[in-house]
């Protein structure tokens, strides 16, 4: 099962929106905190999730293409 921000957390001892915080905008954190969540996030193989992500920003990064004939060889 992939690990959450949430697990990062609670290993951590902090809240999730610290965990947050300091992947997204580390200059807000105080740096042994930012170590600390950086560490137990490398520890336990934190990684994380760009769906989840595009739902809480409503931004995804994927752009969408639309083409007239797709056996025309110059869309292939």
């Amino acid at each position: 099962m992939a690990v959450s921000a949430r697990d990062v957390a609670r290993v951590a001892g902090v809240s999730v929106s610290t965990v947050s915080r300091a992947l997204s905008r580390p200059d807000d954190l105080a740096p042994e905190t930012l170590a600390k969540v950086l560490e137990t996030a490398r520890m336990l193989g934190y990684r994380p999730n760009p769906a989840a992500r595009g739902l809480t920003t409503g931004r995804t990064g994927t752009i969408g293409l639309i083409v007239p004939d797709l056996e025309n060889p110059f869309f292939s």
